[in-house]
Order: C-alpha cells, then sequence, then structure tokens
C-alpha cells in the first residue's frame, strides 16, 4: 500500500529534518540520517523495483566508542503483483552490527538484518533476515572489503542461502571514487523458475561534493535460461543506474 511507504518515508524525513535543524554542537552524537532518488533499485544485481526509479531514506546509529551501530533503511519498491491495490510497495530493512578495529587499517565485523515488506499483499509474507560476519582493510590508494551472509529462509522460499562477496574502493581523487563488486549467490536448492545460484557484479563511481553524492554503475548477473527476466520486476540481465545522495553529517 501506498500509504505504508508515506508512513515509513515521512518519519525518515522527519529525522532527516531534525537533524539538519539543529546546530552541529546540539545534534545527537553518532546518529546520521541519509536520503536518495535511485534511476532502479538493484538489490545483488536483481531490480527491485520493476526496472524504474526508486526513493529511498534511512537512519543509522553508532552506540558511542563501542563497535555496535543500529539502523532502519527503506526504499520504494515494485514487485508488479497483478492485482490492482496489492502491489508491494515499500521495503523496510532493520539491522545491527559490531565492528572491531584490529588496527587503523583492518576491522572485523559482524552483523545481522531484516528485510520486511509492510505492504505486501494479503497472506503474502515476503519478510526474511540474514546474519554476516565480515573483514576490510585500507591500504590508502585502495580499500577492500570481504562479507559472508547467511540466510535459513531466503524470501521465504523455502531455501537456505549463503552470498559471498568482496568489493574494491580506490580514490581517484578527494571527490571521486571508483568501485567494484562481486557476489555469489549459493541456495539449497533451486526454486524453478524464480532463483538459482548466480554470480552478480557491479562497478561504479561516485562523486561527493559536501552531503551530496551521485552514483553512477552498472551491474549484471549470470543467470540464463528460465532465470534469465530482460526487463521489468526482478530483471536479471545488465542494467545502468544513477542515484542522487545526501547525507547528514557529511561523511
Amino acid at each position: 500500500m501506498k500509504r505504508s511507504l508515506s508512513i515509513v518515508l515521512g518519519a525518515t524525513a522527519l529525522g532527516l529534518a531534525s537533524v539538519a535543524a539543529a546546530p552541529a554542537s546540539a545534534q545527537i552524537a553518532g546518529l546520521s540520517a541519509n536520503a536518495a532518488v535511485t534511476t532502479n533499485y538493484v538489490f545483488r544485481g536483481i531490480s527491485q523495483s520493476g526496472a524504474n526509479p526508486a526513493v529511498q531514506a534511512g537512519l543509522d546509529y553508532n552506540i558511542g566508542t563501542s563497535g555496535f551501530a543500529i539502523g532502519a533503511w527503506a526504499s520504494s519498491i515494485d514487485f508488479g503483483n497483478a492485482t490492482i491495490g496489492d502491489d508491494t510497495a515499500a521495503e523496510v530493512d532493520l539491522y545491527g552490527s559490531y565492528t572491531f578495529a584490529v588496527s587503523d587499517a583492518f576491522s572485523l565485523s559482524a552483523g545481522a538484518l531484516t528485510y520486511n515488506y509492510p505492504s505486501s499483499p494479503h497472506n503474502v509474507n515476503y519478510n526474511w533476515w540474514e546474519g554476516w560476519v565480515g573483514a576490510s582493510y585500507n591500504f590508502g590508494v585502495a580499500a577492500i572489503s570481504a562479507k559472508v551472509f547467511y540466510s535459513p529462509d531466503y524470501v521465504n522460499l523455502s531455501t537456505n542461502e549463503v552470498y559471498f562477496t568482496g568489493g574494491v574502493s580506490v580514490p581517484v581523487v578527494s571527490w571521486l571514487s571508483l568501485n567494484a563488486n562481486v557476489g555469489y549467490s549459493v541456495f539449497d536448492h533451486a526454486v524453478y523458475p524464480i532463483i538459482d545460484d548466480y554470480l552478480d557484479w557491479n562497478v561504479s563511481a561516485v562523486a561527493t561534493y559536501g552531503n551530496f553524492s551521485l552514483t553512477a554503475g552498472y551491474t549484471d548477473t549470470d543467470l540464463d535460461g528460465d532465470y534469465k527476466i530482460s526487463s521489468g520486476p526482478f530483471q536479471t540481465t545488465g542494467q545502468f543506474y544513477m542515484m542522487l545522495g545526501f547525507r547528514l553529517p557529511a561523511p
């Protein structure tokens, strides 16, 4: 339901407004807010917005210097439900994590997140969750990271999932970085004709100016045959996207 999305994004917008309105000295330490407009919301190489634009917003809170953090994030989506009025219009993610800094350059992390769809059609439950562990290292000229995710019931399709992913980010100048990421999803069994084991990858360039960022990227998967979707909801073939983001305080 569109009303659910309006409530979620409206509440996040109020959070953004409150952070923006408060003087820098009065802002809550550890609290940050973000918002974005993207031409296509793509998750692990698969479009979640029907290959159409999406609006997104989130709040994050670092709990002092403990290494713990919690957050919430929401996006408009389009799963292409056929019945008018039953479209799944919103995704709301809730998450928490712990990061341990081994050194100034090397850190280990772990966390969990839930993917929630409050506007899904009656008697349809898309909600699912993942746990993950990760590591990152910053060489200065480039930063690398890797994570492993696990879900006991991927999108409630009665199959467990392990997702391996790794990426690199290279700062070109102070305001521009180039990024690349590759991931591989492994399922306990294929869910025909919805999903099977697959590789996804993406490359992007991110330009920042103060609180704003502009991302241009390309993503693709190796899904083929009956699992290949060339357009619309859940597109799995190559997709370009652009995203304009805003963050408070500035990164």
